[in-house]
């Protein structure tokens, strides 16, 4: 038997015959067309015609033969099929002749997949289905699936939405693995082992609503100045064993995801609506952060410390901003609760907004939905000073928590975000170079770099709108084990855990700091799982996106020909996004089908033409005319001219990066 050096030695001699003769491993990389790439180990992109690309799947580990063409260009042909991750996918059924065949719903992938006369499950054309891969296409390039389940027609109430829960693997939890009894003991025996907080009124502000409720607030002024405000959040980690089932299931999910017409709990519905949520008149088990804010909102102090606690009250958004916002917030039962946290809420945004990074608010619409579970009407939402007090509230016990596990932990789990993508600071630079010549732009790598140019473009803004181009190249949040710094709230570091009903990362948090309460070894993701856990948020928000477009595509079909009021949302190559400021909808607007020609400036992500152009976040206005529901796109024109605007430089517009 070969020993550790000798299969080491061994592998890589394979490894450098491959290079000798020009085989390389690498991955499917498909694309709009028939065509796709074998992105190699090494960073290269070698191009797979489609003859080849018939031989596989998209994300496919191949072996290839690379050789170059006579125009110098990288080619593959496909040697040796590795591992496929495709097992399940949806799509269309449809027929050809005597052929039936499901086109997937895939990136990438353009071609039709057969499904034997056995394996159809009596689907019917146009169904939307969901099925699993029987055969692979290599080499004959010939794939076969069967139907694992017919989704629904077109048409059907909740398609949209259960289309989207099979495209992702969303699944709901199995019901019966909750035994409330038992529930009922844990509840009372740990409740007893715990600080008494249940003679605070503690309220919580939510929507009217809302069953999950894992958060609640109480304030008080003090005498010598300042406030002390107490977060409770609920603790399900006490109820909820790591490495169960009802865990696993939580994990894989990483949080609940809010669709139209229903809500993916990341926890069993008896769990997160009733044995965790903080209903008033119930004693609940809490994490509660006390915080000692100063009279400038810095907060001066604070305790984590678990406890039991019994809410006084369940509000919501709309009662409390209108007993705050009336003049006379004492006729409120809760009322000097209420007038604490607003006063508290005050003095918190000021620190914010001087000390870190407050953004905007983000246009936020809901669907309402019909009998048929289709949109009726679109209406956008208003953030109250309701609203405020429990961002407020929640940001500063975040940020005493990723303190907490700084100061007393190794590793943990932060939430991050890195500013600007590298392969942009140049774009950004340049632009600040072009509009704003003064400014000094070498520090914009860094949080406290990136904080002050964000400052400066609120407090400085150009005529060209630098801070939404700014916007559009940054780089994604991100998980980390190390509190590293985030730069959209201008913080060194930051970490979440006031809603550990809803989000995995949260209830992960809870243990952490639950550990180290009790002095035990806290408990860790290990990098696999972090990876995991982001992709499962990717996932669930793009079945939560995509679902929510399908409903809005269909409900533009009832609006063709309609005028409204919109911004320019995004540019491409060939025109802009336009997104309506009434209902949200986003539809594309087609420069090019205008006599007046447009040069597209990739740099500044502007269209100017002779007599016009049109900028990121310019008005417009313009009328829905066509919505392709296949490809779920909406369609708009320009209804008016837009203003004459010059362009920004008089250099060449540079070509879209």
């Amino acid at each position: 038997m070969l020993n550790s050096d000798a299969l080491t030695q061994l592998k890589q001699f394979k490894q450098d015959l491959r290079i000798a003769n020009n085989r390389f491993e690498g991955t499917v990389k498909g694309s709009p067309g028939r065509f796709g790439f074998a992105v190699l180990d090494d960073g290269r992109e070698c191009f797979l015609n489609p003859d080849e690309m018939q031989k596989v799947f998209p994300g496919d580990r191949i072996l290839v033969e690379v050789s170059q063409d006579d125009k110098g260009r990288d080619v593959a042909k496909v040697v040796q099929h590795m591992r496929s991750e495709l097992k399940y996918f949806v799509g269309r059924y449809f027929t050809r002749g005597q052929g039936h065949f499901v086109e997937p719903d895939l990136m990438g992938m353009n071609r039709w997949i057969f499904i034997p006369p056995k394996k159809r499950q009596q689907a019917h054309v146009n169904d939307l289905v969901l099925c699993r891969v029987l055969q692979h296409p290599f080499p004959e390039g010939k794939p076969q699936a069967e139907v694992v389940k017919i989704i629904g027609k077109p048409g059907a109430s909740g398609l949209e939405v259960n289309y989207m829960l099979a495209k992702y693997n969303l699944q709901a939890h199995n019901r019966a693995s909750i035994n409330e009894a038992e529930l009922q003991k844990q509840v009372a025996a740990e409740l007893e082992k715990r600080k008494d907080l249940r003679e605070t009124p503690f309220v919580t502000i939510d929507a009217a609503s809302t069953q999950d409720m894992d958060d609640a607030l109480f304030a008080t002024a003090k005498p010598e100045g300042g406030w002390e405000l107490l977060a409770a959040i609920a603790d399900p980690s006490s109820l909820i064993p790591e490495g169960g089932d009802i865990d696993k299931y939580a994990q894989r999910l990483g949080s609940s995801f809010y669709f139209a017409d229903r809500t993916l709990p990341m926890l069993p519905a008896k769990l997160a609506n009733h044995f965790c949520s903080l209903k008033s008149g119930e004693d609940r088990l809490a994490l509660v952060c006390t915080m000692q804010i100063d009279a400038d909102g810095a907060i001066s102090s604070y305790t984590i410390e678990e406890a039991a606690i019994r809410c006084a009250a369940n509000l919501a958004y709309e009662d409390v901003a209108a007993a705050l916002t009336s003049g006379d917030a004492s006729a409120h039962a809760q009322g000097a609760t209420l007038q604490a946290l607003n006063d508290v809420r005050t003095a918190l945004a000021s620190h914010r907004r001087e000390h870190a990074l407050v953004n905007e608010d983000r246009p936020d619409y809901q669907l309402e939905l019909d009998e048929n579970g289709k949109v009726k009407n679109i209406y956008r939402k208003i953030n109250s000073v309701a609203h405020s007090i429990v961002e407020e509230a929640m940001v500063a016990s975040n940020r005493c928590a990723a303190d907490f596990l700084k100061q007393n932990t190794e590793r943990s789990l932060y939430t991050s975000h890195s500013g600007f993508r590298p392969e942009r600071l140049d774009q950004i630079k340049q632009i600040v170079s072009e509009q704003i010549s003064d400014y000094d732009c070498s520090n914009l790598h860094t949080w406290e770099g990136f904080k002050k140019f964000m400052d400066f473009l609120d407090a400085n803004p150009p005529e060209v709108p630098v801070k939404a181009i700014a916007n559009r190249l940054l780089a994604r949040g991100a998980l980390s084990d190390q509190p590293c710094p985030h730069f959209g709230m201008g913080l060194p570091h930051y970490t979440t855990f006031t809603s550990p009903i809803r989000k995995y990362v949260d209830l992960s948090i809870h243990r952490q700091i639950k550990g180290v309460l009790k002095s035990q070894k806290p408990h860790t993701l290990n990098d696999k799982a972090i990876q995991q856990l982001q992709e499962s948020l990717r996932a669930g928000r793009s079945a939560v996106n995509e679902s929510e477009t399908w409903l809005k595509c269909e409900y533009a079909q009832t609006l063709i020909g309609k005028t409204f009021d919109g911004v320019v949302q995004h540019t491409t190559g060939s025109g802009f996004q336009a997104r309506l400021d009434e209902n949200g909808i986003e539809g594309m607007v087609n420069l090019g089908a205008l006599q007046e020609k447009f040069r597209f400036d990739g740099t500044y992500f502007q269209h100017t033409g002779e007599h016009r152009q049109f900028r990121l976040e310019q008005p417009v206005k313009v009328t829905i005319t066509a919505v392709d529901m296949e490809k779920k796109l909406i369609q708009m024109e320009l209804a008016e001219p837009a203003p004459v605007a010059q362009p920004v430089t008089a250099e060449e517009p540079q070509a879209e990066q």
